[in-house]
């Protein structure tokens, strides 16, 4: 379980034709735990994935997890609620526990539609392997490319896919 989820990331501005949120208060830590708590690899608040995509992605990530021990989530938020997508990603994932607490190997990918933001929060323990500007690029070509078509499964499909190659890369070099 993972208690500090920080450093590494990529924070993008994602699907420009959908209306921004402008919340006037942030919300309480009790607020977020109560609305959206840790049911599985993918919680999908703000309904972007179909049935379909939201099994097949558990499903990848549940075998992610087997093969590698690294554990990844994908949320999907309603609403930020004027709170920072930065620390929401990383107070989200802590809350949650993602990753293995000794080995701080967490990853969560976290979308807000209505803010027109997205986020991939790196657990230190995996900083080296997927470092900031190796984020950025899988937002800036996976993600927000498809989220601004409005094909959220493909794009975080695409991103899990990049994150997962990239660590299978950097295992099979260190093997060599």
């Amino acid at each position: 379980m993972l208690r500090r989820l920080v450093v590494a990331s990529g924070i993008a501005m994602v699907a420009p034709t959908l209306p921004a949120c402008h919340p006037t208060k942030p919300p309480m830590v009790e607020k977020l735990d109560e609305t959206l708590s840790f049911s599985g690899y993918v919680v999908d608040q703000a309904h972007l994935l179909s049935d379909a995509e939201g099994h097949a992605l558990t499903d990848r990530l549940g075998r992610f997890q087997h093969d590698t021990g690294h554990q990844m989530a994908v949320a999907t938020v309603s609403s930020l609620h004027g709170e920072g997508i930065k620390s929401f990603s990383i107070r989200l994932a802590n809350r949650w526990g993602v990753g293995r607490k000794p080995s701080n190997d967490g990853i969560l990918i976290l979308i807000a539609p209505r803010e027109r933001k997205a986020r991939i929060a790196i657990g230190r323990g995996l900083e080296r392997e997927l470092p900031d500007d190796f984020c950025q690029s899988v937002m800036d070509r996976a993600l927000v490319p498809a989220f601004a078509k409005g094909a959220y499964g493909d794009g975080i499909d695409a991103g899990v896919t990049a994150i997962i190659d990239r660590l299978a890369a950097v295992e099979k070099k260190a093997a060599a």
